[in-house]
């Protein structure tokens, strides 16, 4: 049975991707919670704030952003902020 677009990890390169997106599937919706929950609480946030405020890895944290914005939960505010390597980055709002 095919995981719905709720419960699956966005994913493209049919090799690589798709086994990262499954080996993360058990824990999938607690991150996106931390990563939602983060955005909610700051009223808006980056990739780069989100890894700074969760300690998560960029690659989960920019992936749980990515399957969030897909999923229609959150979106680009037409904000940008700088990250700590000073380049505008998108800020993300519920």
């Amino acid at each position: 049975m095919q995981p719905s677009l709720f419960n699956r990890a966005p994913y493209s390169n049919p090799t690589t991707s798709r086994a990262a997106a499954e080996a993360i599937r058990p824990q999938l919706a607690r991150l996106e919670l931390v990563v939602l929950e983060t955005i909610i609480r700051t009223g808006g946030s980056t990739c780069d704030e989100i890894e700074q405020i969760t300690e998560l890895l960029h690659q989960t944290a920019a992936a749980r952003v990515r399957g969030l914005r897909i999923k229609g939960l959150i979106s680009e505010s037409g904000r940008y902020r700088k990250t700590r390597s000073g380049r505008k980055a998108i800020v993300w709002e519920v």
